[in-house]
């Protein structure tokens, strides 16, 4: 059967879905409000169904605008990922491994890396992908990505992984906090102050499970950051803290504005894993690459 609707009339969908009025996603397409309004008649025309009604405030997908919305971020996702390997192919690039990184992963351990595994396996592209904190493992299924590095207390079910360090998570407050002056934080002490996350979703094995969970408390106030830079920054102006690996804080902590205390008297662990499809740690790319990884990494550890 052939197709009725073009890749125009799919970015129109995603457009005007996103932006919620036909003016601003004819902003963002670079069209005139008119010419928009026609593909969208023309697309509901071809379709025989209507795609968006009007709420109070802005479009909203009908079932069929849904459906068409679902299929038509997949197609254009889809294409944009094939234009990329396209690329890759046309500067000498044979295969390209898509590593997600979660969004405490950092990247100051990057760029030796990549200077190492270009070295050796010049005909691999690297493509970064980030944070897929959330869901790394569907990531994976789906194929949106090939490796991904995650932290938590135990390795996914399900994957091939390999152990690449093992790691503290710590609380990071300002230097001048209260708190920067103790040994070790109790879990009621840090969900007193005002909590610093990444997002509002709790991420298994990490300080919720370890640190809040067992005590039986919870943050009564938690701001959602999203990457380091911003957690740190919120954190530097004194607006709250948070729980970060050591690993990830070490490149933050040079400036001396910020301390790093103990969570609970024992401490707190997790460990850092590659992780990848079944069946692919032997001879693909993606293997290829967790193993460089995990032999730079381990070496720069060894050389602290």
């Amino acid at each position: 059967m052939t197709t009725r609707l073009s890749t125009r009339q799919m970015q129109m969908m995603v457009a005007i879905a996103d932006a919620g009025s036909m003016s601003d996603a004819a902003v963002q397409l670079g069209l005139t409000q008119s010419a928009l309004s026609h593909r969208l008649k023309e697309a509901e025309r071809l379709l025989g169904a209507a795609l968006f009604t009007r709420g109070q405030r802005r479009l909203n997908p009908t079932q069929a605008g849904r459906r068409l919305l679902h299929a038509a971020r997949g197609v254009l996702a889809e294409l944009e990922r094939t234009e990329r390997d396209i690329h890759w192919l046309s500067v000498g690039i044979e295969e390209v491994v898509r590593l997600g990184v979660e969004a405490c992963g950092g990247y100051h351990w990057l760029p030796d890396c990549l200077a190492a595994f270009a070295a050796n396996h010049p005909s691999i592209g690297v493509e970064i992908v980030p944070d897929v904190s959330l869901e790394p493992c569907r990531a994976l299924r789906r194929g949106h990505v090939d490796l991904v590095l995650v932290a938590g207390s135990h390795p996914p079910t399900g994957f091939e992984a390999i152990l690449l360090r093992r790691d503290e998570l710590r609380l990071v407050v300002t230097h001048g906090h209260a708190l920067a002056r103790r040994d070790w934080a109790s879990a009621e002490e840090v969900a007193a102050e005002p909590y610093i996350a990444y997002h509002t979703t709790p991420e298994k094995g990490r300080e919720y499970e370890q640190l809040f969970s067992p005590a039986g408390v919870l943050p009564a106030r938690v701001i959602s950051a999203g990457v380091t830079e911003a957690v740190l920054s919120l954190v530097r102006h004194g607006l709250g803290v948070s729980v970060l690996p050591a690993w990830t804080l070490a490149s933050y902590l040079a400036a001396g504005d910020l301390a790093s205390i103990a969570l609970t008297e024992r401490g707190l662990y997790l460990n850092w894993y590659l992780v990848m499809r079944q069946g692919e740690a032997g001879g693909s790319a993606a293997g290829a690459l967790a193993h460089t990884l995990h032999a730079v990494i381990t070496n720069r550890r060894e050389g602290e």
